[in-house]
């Protein structure tokens, strides 16, 4: 795939997915791809519009992305009008090949030695396998067809209880005993429609994925949820090719993913302290007084902590920061709060902007960071 060798002696390769990709400006598609080459991405897919064609638009998104970075590229359409001008613009491989369109681009294919991904399927006709063995039949039956270029099998992996994720872990399995192509998970087809934060479900797909031999993890960022899912497979990668070569479990590897919650037990209590005082139970009985220096709105943006400074209703300065000392320390230095009760309402709000930025979660002045289970 260009200069990237995919295979099982390699980590698992990330292919992050710019959907949508004819929608956007020239800036918008070079920042996407950026931003998921720095999370750790090896290859940059620019998705297509099911039900359309931009076949003008392709060369010049390839320019763009190729110019500015070195990252092998790749498309997402089963349109052949595309694929062609895809192969025309040296992208680096193609996504995807099925049953309705192979022999049409093939060709186009073998003359540039590009590789593509094969679909057990024929959209031409609204086909696609309901059962294991019409997974693994199909798409070896592709194969046949289209020996003369390398390919990677996608076998499909179907969201949980869509169809059955259980039927894509089997197929993977079955094709991987007797055939020695590099297979594709398409892991952004189960974060996507799965209401859990990513995190864990990407790194469990990733552990499942080396199990079953998987050379190319793909995934988009399409949703809230979903937010870093390039960035939690690349680390996932890691420790799975890690955990394979040392024939280890994937724990305790120096690399990991434990973002929200501590690996080992939390230490002390208030009991182990032996404090002999009174105990009094907090009670949220203030009634709101305004500051005469001013108030504060704050936000979270583009991984920093935001405060503007009003007084009645009037903008005056706005003050940004990496953390949320930065910015209280800079309203102190200021003297832009008098009221110890104002004082300690914007601590806890600046570090719940903080926290917000660091996870890239929507931050909402006044209500709750989190949700309580």
């Amino acid at each position: 795939m260009g200069n990237l060798a995919v295979g099982e002696d390699f980590p698992m390769r990330v292919l992050a997915e710019i959907a949508n990709a004819p929608l956007l400006s020239d800036s918008e598609l070079l920042n996407k791809a950026k931003y998921f080459v720095e999370s750790g991405a090896n290859m940059v897919d620019i998705g297509m519009i099911a039900g359309e064609t931009h076949t003008e638009r392709i060369p010049h998104m390839v320019e763009i992305i190729k110019n500015n970075l070195d990252v092998a590229v790749s498309i997402d359409t089963l349109n052949p009008s595309e694929l062609k001008a895809a192969v025309e613009s040296d992208v680096d491989m193609v996504l995807s090949l099925d049953h309705g369109n192979c022999e049409e681009v093939l060709p186009y294919l073998e003359a540039k030695n590009i590789p593509a991904v094969i679909l057990p399927t024929d959209y031409s006709k609204n086909w696609v396998p309901k059962t294991v063995d019409e997974r693994v039949n199909s798409i070896e039956e592709l194969r046949k067809k289209c020996s003369t270029i390398d390919v990677i099998a996608d076998l499909i992996l179907d969201p949980v209880n869509s169809h059955s994720i259980v039927d894509s872990f089997m197929a993977c399995h079955k094709f991987k005993q007797n055939n020695r192509e590099p297979v594709f998970f398409g892991v952004g087809n189960v974060t996507e429609l799965l209401d859990t934060d990513s995190v864990g479900v990407n790194s469990l797909l990733a552990g499942i994925g080396m199990e079953l031999g998987v050379s190319v993890l793909f995934t988009p960022e399409e949703s809230g949820k979903t937010l870093g899912s390039v960035k939690e497979l690349a680390i996932s990668s890691k420790m799975m090719f890690l955990a394979k070569n040392r024939k280890s479990i994937p724990k305790d590897l120096g690399i990991n993913l434990v973002l929200y919650k501590d690996k080992g037990k939390l230490d002390g209590s208030i009991e182990e302290m032996d404090l002999d005082v009174p105990v009094v139970e907090g009670k949220e009985n203030y009634t709101f007084k305004q500051d005469p220096s001013g108030s504060f709105k704050i936000l979270a943006e583009n991984g920093e902590v935001v405060a503007v400074h009003y007084i009645k209703m009037d903008p005056q300065l706005m003050i940004k920061g990496k953390t949320a000392k930065a910015v209280y320390d800079e309203i102190i230095k200021r003297k832009l709060v008098t009221r110890i009760e104002h004082a300690t309402y914007l601590g806890s709000e600046l570090e719940k902007a903080e926290i917000a930025a660091k996870l890239n979660k929507k931050y909402l002045q006044d209500f709750p960071l989190f949700k309580r289970i």
